[in-house]
Parts: C-alpha cells; sequence; structure tokens
C-alpha cells in the first residue's frame, strides 16, 4: 500500500484507509538466510522492510538444547526465557540483575525504561570514551564491522544467485 497523496515522513500513522491504494511490490527486500559457523553450529534470520504492520522491528530468538531466548526491539526492556524442564521467566531490565560488562549499557533504575534512543548514545559513550582515552577497550562496532556486515550481504546475494551454500570472506 502507498498513500494517494505527498505525506511527510512519520505522519503516516495519520492518514485512514482510503487514504492508500495498493500496488505491487517488486523488490529483493526480503530474504530468509540459513547459515552454518565453522564449528558446525546453525542458525537463520529472516530480513524485510515490507512485512505488513511492523514499523521497525528486530526479533532475536537463540535456540538451545535445555533453554530459549527471544528479544524483541519492540519490547525492549524484556527478555523471554523459556526452558524445557521447569518454567518460563519473564526476565525485566534491571541494572541490579545485569553483569558488570552489561550494568554499563543501562543507564536507568529498573521499571524505567531504555530503548532506542539509548543505543546511539551508548555507542557515541564508548566510541568517545576510547578516543578520549578514557577506555582501552574498542566495545563498539568499528569499520571492521561494518565491512564484516557487507561481506555477509554479498554471501547472501551470491547464495541466492548460486542456489548453494556460500563461504563468507572477511
Amino acid at each position: 500500500m502507498k498513500p494517494k497523496k505527498e505525506v511527510e515522513t512519520y505522519s503516516g500513522k495519520m492518514l485512514q484507509p482510503s487514504d492508500y491504494e495498493p500496488v505491487n511490490i517488486n523488490t529483493e527486500d526480503y530474504a530468509n538466510v540459513l547459515f552454518e559457523f565453522d564449528n558446525g553450529s546453525g542458525g537463520s534470520f529472516t530480513v524485510s522492510q515490507c512485512f505488513a504492520g511492523r514499523k521497525k522491528s528486530a526479533l532475536l530468538r537463540t535456540f538451545g538444547l535445555e533453554m530459549f531466548r527471544r528479544l524483541d526491539q519492540e519490547r525492549p526492556n524484556e527478555m523471554w526465557i523459556g526452558y524445557r524442564e521447569k518454567p518460563n521467566e519473564l526476565l525485566m531490565k534491571d541494572p541490579s540483575l545485569l553483569s558488570e560488562r552489561a550494568r554499563a549499557y543501562a543507564h536507568y533504575p529498573g521499571g524505567h525504561p531504555e530503548a532506542y534512543p539509548d543505543g546511539l548514545k551508548n555507542f557515541l559513550l564508548r566510541v568517545y570514551s576510547y578516543i578520549g582515552g578514557a577506555s582501552k577497550e574498542i566495545d563498539f562496532s568499528t569499520f571492521q564491522d561494518g565491512h564484516n556486515e557487507l561481506a555477509i550481504c554479498d554471501a547472501v546475494l551470491a547464495s541466492a544467485n548460486s542456489k548453494q551454500w556460500e563461504k563468507v570472506s572477511y
């Protein structure tokens, strides 16, 4: 669906259903990716910006033999943990429950939300602390990390074209 009239960014939620018209979407903006690590463990992820009803969503799920963890960007202050042998848990963000390293990213006490703007704040705090000499640890994304992300994208596209596994070359 696209608006029938020009709208400013983020004002689209003011439109009514009759203000939209259906359009065919011809895009490569959807991928299901299977991957395997060097140690043989594997996983998958789905990427798309075309899902109706989702404005911005990142969902991370990890599965193991004994437990399952789910982090949802739309619910940034909680982590759902499922177990095979005991009741499931909903872990709320509370600095007193976090490891020392993770606690450095939580700036508000338990019960107070932290979310999207805090990601940029934490990133810049780490970069400026490193540049200013207050920290010797690079605990932020680097240009190498960006390069690695693009290498993954290149391998995904090559795999889509070749219809076979492709190795990621960093």
